[in-house]
């Protein structure tokens, strides 16, 4: 390799990784607590970091409080937007305002990136939560709860936006139509999981209609209420989580 090539490849990864580093992930938990979401998986806000930070090399925010106004997305190249996980929550956000409704809107509709969780009827009020509002402008649309298929996991398709077929967790959901389907359940029936819609300007917005996979529970072992122990299917939902991610920041 030639001294002019070296330098020319060098500049290169410089470049490659600078621009990456520019790049700022917002993972909104605002509208739940914590606690809540440590229940489900007690590493979720670690291995967030990890999979932004140390996996594709971005910034990552993890709003907890504030509300997702203009300056709020300003800040965001990615995104994502966790669903709440209980009806009886009390928090000071209970539900998309009307302005973060708008604001999100328009945050993709200006060639922003959204990946929204919304899990099922019997634990989120999807009308309330305003899930709706957000898909319907893109030509997506939240519907009810699916029938239970516990643990049957679901399985990503090969996609320009996720290039690999992978195994993700899915113990339940809700129905969504429109767009291009990135993720399907397990099973003859072939349930959608995940769709993804990409316009002329750049703007992407995948909404899945449960929460497992964006909080990680793959391979983790939980006891239910039942006192039946159980370890959840989907060993990849990081990996797809982050390839995901990256496919947007493309």
């Amino acid at each position: 390799m030639t001294k002019k090539i070296f330098l020319a490849l060098l500049l290169s990864v410089l470049m490659m990784n600078g621009y990456s580093q520019t790049k700022t992930v917002v993972l909104d938990v605002s509208h739940e607590t914590d606690s809540t979401y440590k229940h489900s998986n007690p590493n979720i806000f670690k291995q967030y970091k990890d999979i932004v930070e140390n996996g594709i090399g971005a910034n990552l925010i993890i709003n907890h409080y504030m509300e997702l106004n203009g300056d709020m997305l300003r800040k965001a190249d990615v995104l994502i937007i966790l669903s709440p996980l209980d009806r009886n929550r009390k928090t000071p956000k209970n539900d998309l305002t009307t302005l973060e409704r708008e604001s999100v809107v328009n945050y993709v509709k200006n060639g922003g990136k959204l990946i929204i969780f919304m899990d099922e009827e019997h634990r989120v009020d999807m009308e309330k939560f305003g899930g709706n509002d957000i898909l319907k402008p893109f030509g997506m649309e939240y519907g009810l709860d699916l029938p239970m298929k516990s643990n049957i996991g679901a399985t990503s398709v090969v996609l320009e936006i996720v290039g690999e077929m992978y195994e993700l967790s899915y113990s339940g959901s809700r129905s969504l139509s429109g767009g291009t389907p990135i993720s399907y359940r397990n099973g003859e029936d072939k349930q959608v999981h995940g769709a993804y819609v990409k316009l002329e300007n750049g703007e992407t917005i995948a909404a899945f209609g449960e929460t497992m996979t964006g909080l990680f529970m793959g391979g983790i072992t939980m006891t239910l209420t039942s006192g039946m122990t159980i370890t959840w299917r989907g060993k990849d939902d990081q990996t797809f989580i982050k390839e995901l991610i990256k496919g947007m920041l493309r």
